[in-house]
């Protein structure tokens, strides 16, 4: 008789926190759009697949849809209302109008063979019609990626060579793709490569625009404003935080960095507010086991210059800091741990623990991603455990558009009065227009 094997849900966040949805399988890596209404998750546990979802919640969740290959996966990135997708292990594939999408779905187009990649080794832009992708020591650019089809394989429009011993460990580009940050680790240094004007540069190879070399050990993340006139890196084993101000405006083989801070700590991961003014760090702490963790937060980053500078704030927490995020505004942020016994912590933009207790899963986290409000925040865990959905309790008040924003209870007493003043300038106008006249 065949045994039925029944998963137990995980339990409620604390308030005002939410679960939307959950569904038990594994993630290398999780995206969420920035309008909070799509996720793409990769993982290993059916040989390499893509699961995509909405937002609506079930439990557990169903997939919109799923693709499987048989290379693993271990990056994914969404454009920012889920229309494309791409993901990649040793290829990069990629899907247009992903939100309308049910079923099995095969891949709009696939790359050429590029070998394989790591997680953080793959961005696309908000329109999803530019992608970025670092395979081994290599550099690859697919410009208007939503126009392109398979088969035969795509091959990427431009590409660059780090060098034999340099591993591209992170890429990240600007909102309209047309910034490139690359961070890598090699012999002899360690950089960050920038790249501007990437959406119109012509076919063949080309190189980075300037080049850091100050990092003194290997660049672990990296993060670019939505402008792509800041940058961030961070940087392990016991290393550092950088930060580079007028990007958009360098050009030198060997660019310093405008400030460093967290000297002497392992940093895992980083991210950065649109804006590039809110910079969040995860790390680890300690020189021998047992380890812990620090989340580190520097804000008005545009503006500081001290080399090393100190944090605004910093959180610890109970393990290592395995991932980041923080939304476009820099009002809220996530981080969370990578052991068997892991934690969510949420977090305002003063430091203040905004999920009380954090959030406990039984298993560790490998990604977390953000909405641009701050409202939803996806987490997977890996590789053969969950992804989460969570309507955090908090978002950023969106601002009004085209003029004074007026509640309508407000308007309504008005309207009395708004019709007495409209029918007032129809009586001046007419009476003009008659003197005029005579």
């Amino acid at each position: 008789m065949a045994m039925t094997v029944v998963i137990s849900p995980p339990p409620p966040p604390p308030p005002p926190a939410e679960l939307l949805w959950w569904d038990p399988a594994g993630t290398n890596d999780i995206a969420l759009s920035k309008d909070g209404q799509y996720v793409a998750a990769v993982g290993i546990a059916f040989s390499g697949e893509l699961r995509f979802y909405n937002r609506s919640s079930e439990t557990p969740k169903t997939p919109q849809w799923t693709w499987s290959t048989g290379e693993d996966l271990l990056s994914v990135a969404i454009s920012r209302d889920g229309s494309c997708v791409a993901a990649g292990g040793a290829h990069v594939f990629f899907w247009k109008n992903a939100g309308s999408l049910t079923g099995t779905q095969d891949p709009t187009w696939t790359s050429d063979p590029l070998g394989p990649f790591m997680r953080r080794c793959l961005a696309i832009s908000d329109d999803g019609n530019y992608v970025v992708a670092g395979a081994g020591w290599n550099v690859y650019y697919w410009a208007n990626a939503k126009g392109k089809s398979s088969p035969p394989t795509v091959a990427a429009t431009w590409s660059y060579s780090c060098g034999v011993g340099y591993i591209v460990h992170a890429v990240d580009m600007s909102s309209d793709g047309n910034y490139v940050v690359v961070g890598a680790g090699g012999v002899p240094s360690h950089n960050v490569m920038y790249w501007k004007d990437a959406r119109s540069l012509p076919s063949g190879t080309q190189s980075p625009v300037w080049i850091s070399t100050e990092p003194d050990n290997s660049v672990v993340d990296i993060a670019i404003s939505d402008d792509g006139n800041y940058v961030a890196a961070a940087t392990a084993p016991v290393t550092t935080v950088y930060y580079w101000a007028g990007a958009r405006n360098r050009y030198s083989t060997s660019e310093l960095s405008t400030w460093y801070g967290g000297l002497g700590v392992s940093f895992i991961s980083i991210d950065m507010s649109s804006d590039g003014d809110s910079v969040i760090a995860g790390a680890l702490v300690g020189a021998l086991p047992p380890f812990t963790g620090r989340v580190y937060f520097w804000g008005g980053a545009r503006g500081l210059t001290g080399r090393p500078q100190n944090p605004t704030w910093t959180y610890d927490t109970a393990n290592p800091v395995e991932d980041v995020a923080i939304n476009a505004a820099g009002d809220y942020m996530a981080a969370a741990n990578d052991v068997v016994t892991s934690y969510v912590y949420f977090f305002d933009n003063k430091g203040n623990s905004l999920w009380n207790p954090p959030y406990q899963l039984d298993m560790p986290v490998s990604s977390i991603s953000i909405s641009s409000d701050g409202g939803t925040l996806a987490v997977g865990t890996g590789p053969m455990l969950s992804d989460y959905l969570f309507d955090t309790g908090y978002r950023t008040p969106a601002k009004p558009v085209g003029g004074f924003l007026v509640p309508v209870d407000k308007l309504q007493l008005l309207s009395p009065w708004i019709t007495v003043a409209l029918a007032a300038l129809a009586l001046t106008f007419f009476a003009t227009k008659r003197r005029r006249k005579t």
